[in-house]
């Protein structure tokens, strides 16, 4: 009689039981290969780099032709560059291009007011791989090159987007700098030697803002410590009397929406006590959602927890008022599936959908893989063709987000 082949096959009896203790050693060994690949993506720097830029591209950013930017350079003394090895042509580190797109942006784009305050956008989906923290970050560089001054809140404990702004997360971010005192209410910051200080109240989360090395890019960053937040949260329904959980992120705003133009929260792909914190700061909220089913299904749950979650918190709750509520194609591919889905999309979410989609690419792909966006190439790593097609989408989401703010602050003056 036969015997049947899968079931015959002997296996080498190796133990595979794996301790607590052996998945410690391996957590530690993995760490170490990050920091190697982390430092070997930096080479020969310390830290990340900011681009630079040619002449041409500092024109287009500024809104002008060669010609007229030639012209303001001179009569605004902007910003000179500085000359390659032929001699003629010039490039813009990022903080240069900045100032001429500052200087030159009073004819071309309007200028938050004094009196308005940042407008705060939260970038929410209870999925991962959705290009949340890639969009998230990649809008925060872009909206600087519009001329806004940007704070980035990295709410997610996994810290990718401290990543990829030049920051460590598992070795250069400990709590204190993060959004956990906060959260905590008081805390003991350490002195210089270390030790821990007098414990303080916190109410303004301006104690941990740090800048990148992307200027006018602040960071509020994250590391895997955030996720005691979670159980500190609602540890708080218990032992304090009219506990406002879900105030809490937005409270501690108050003073830095004077700072910022624009304060971009990433949150975890989950609906967590912080998510619904970031939730309910927002002003503004943009969800990707890949054209695909599960991801399809996945946005419509959380709407619904999301909003059953709302109607039952304190205080503004189900009363909260959005700016806008977008939601951004990402990961679109050109084929039959991504065209089906994307007009189930359309159908949920009608005008809430942008007219603009990200497309699939290998171009944030190859950049995720040195942590960094397509706005931290200068130019295109291989297809000219396809770096363009991946950044012209996320330049018009910016733009048209960056609209979106224009008309908030112009109702808040009018009003």
């Amino acid at each position: 009689m036969a015997t049947n082949s899968a079931r015959s096959t002997r296996f080498p009896e190796v133990d595979r039981t794996v301790t607590i203790e052996q998945l410690a050693s391996r957590a530690e060994i993995a760490t170490d290969v990050l920091a190697q690949i982390r430092d070997s993506v930096l080479e020969p720097y310390p830290r990340k780099q900011a681009p630079t830029f040619t002449s041409a591209q500092v024109a287009a950013l500024c809104g002008l032709d060669k010609q007229k930017f030639a012209y303001l350079q001179s009569k605004l003394a902007l910003p000179a560059g500085t000359s390659t090895g032929n001699g003629r042509s010039k490039r813009f580190t990022l903080e240069e291009t900045q100032t001429c797109i500052q200087k030159t942006a009073g004819a071309v784009r309007y200028q938050r007011p004094a009196s308005a305050p940042a407008r705060v956008l939260t970038v929410a989906n209870f999925k991962g791989g959705v290009a949340k923290t890639t969009t998230t970050v990649s809008v925060a560089q872009a909206l600087t090159l519009l001329g806004r001054r940007v704070l980035l809140i990295d709410c997610d404990p996994q810290g990718t987007s401290t990543e990829m702004l030049g920051w460590s997360p598992d070795t250069e971010i400990s709590e204190e700098s993060t959004l956990l005192p906060l959260v905590y209410g008081t805390y003991a910051f350490p002195n210089e030697a270390g030790e821990a200080g007098a414990e303080v109240a916190v109410t303004s989360l301006e104690y941990a803002v740090r800048s990148t090395y992307w200027s006018n890019l602040d960071l509020v960053p994250a590391t895997i410590s955030l996720f005691d937040a979670e159980f500190e949260i609602p540890a708080k329904i218990a032992t304090e009397q009219n506990a406002d959980i879900s105030n809490i992120i937005n409270r501690g705003l108050a003073a830095l929406r004077t700072q910022y133009d624009v304060i971009i929260i990433d949150t975890p792909p989950a609906l967590s006590y912080l998510t619904i914190n970031a939730l309910m700061a927002a002003d503004g909220i943009l969800m990707p959602c890949p054209p695909e089913g599960l991801d399809f299904a996945s946005s419509t749950q959380f709407w619904n927890l999301f909003v059953d979650v709302a109607s039952h918190l304190p205080g503004e709750g189900k009363n909260k008022r959005y700016d806008f509520v977008n939601v951004v194609m990402t990961k679109v591919k050109s084929d039959d599936i991504s065209s089906a889905v994307g007009t189930w999309l359309q159908k949920a979410y009608g005008d809430m959908v942008l007219p603009i989609q990200i497309p699939d690419s290998v171009v944030p792909k190859g950049a995720s893989a040195q942590m960094s966006t397509v706005y931290d190439l200068s130019k295109a790593d291989g297809s000219q063709a396809a770096y363009q097609r991946f950044k012209e989408p996320m330049d018009q989401l910016a733009a048209y987000l960056d609209g979106q703010f224009v008309r908030a602050w112009q109702k808040l003056t009018e009003a």
